[in-house]
């Protein structure tokens, strides 16, 4: 029943949008921002729904977030992303955006799997403010992807919940800290490690059905 009741929700949130329902970004298009698909959740599924939120702190003092996204107390989506500078309403911008990611991999997107403000990061200009991540050697971003998959993939095949596999991933999050976080700069391989880990953390979940 919850899986036709969000099939259901998801085509007429798709059916529901209009083009003035987006923000544009100019030329690189227009994205549906996060409190537009809160909004929709929350009138569609009232207190059926709800979102947590977690902050963790990596070695270089940046910090990660996940926004975990329940339907009817089971986990249906998880968004990641990652802060990359330390400036004011940076932290509460980044739980935006894995609120946003999540929500997008929940099903609930339009023309895009990125947010408007996800977007609105990655199109800013660099201020001098801004730490640069300083570049890997020799690193070939598509085959660290892949890699960094094959990883988590054999993390959650050994791991009987998402906690193990969490806690699994931590230590090979901090040996390939400086890999990740120039991942992090890009947005479509990012999302492509997001989609992935939620696909992962659902087998994880139905495994113990």
């Amino acid at each position: 029943m919850k899986e036709a009741a969000l099939s259901k929700a998801i085509t007429e949130f798709r059916n529901q949008i209009e083009k003035n329902d987006y923000a544009n970004l100019g030329a690189k298009g227009k994205y549906l921002t996060v409190p537009y698909r809160l909004k929709f959740i929350r009138d569609h599924f009232g207190e059926r729904v709800s979102i947590q939120s977690e902050s963790h702190e990596c070695l270089d003092g940046m910090f990660r977030f996940k926004a975990n996204i329940f339907l009817d107390g089971q986990l249906i989506s998880v968004g990641e992303s990652k802060q990359n500078e330390k400036k004011d309403k940076e932290f509460e911008k980044q739980q935006t955006v894995a609120i946003g990611r999540g929500l997008s991999f929940a099903g609930f997107f339009g023309d895009e799997i990125a947010t408007a403000e996800e977007m609105q990061q990655f199109l800013k200009p660099s201020k001098p403010n801004v730490v640069p991540i300083k570049p890997v050697e020799n690193f070939n971003a598509d085959e660290f992807v892949k890699e960094w998959i094959e990883k988590m993939t054999k993390q959650a095949k050994n791991s009987v919940s998402q906690g193990a596999y969490e806690k699994g991933m931590q230590f090979l999050r901090e040996d390939y800290i400086k890999e990740l976080q120039q991942i992090s700069t890009d947005v479509v391989l990012q999302a492509q490690i997001d989609e992935s880990e939620n696909t992962l953390k659902k087998q994880i979940t139905n495994r113990r059905k």
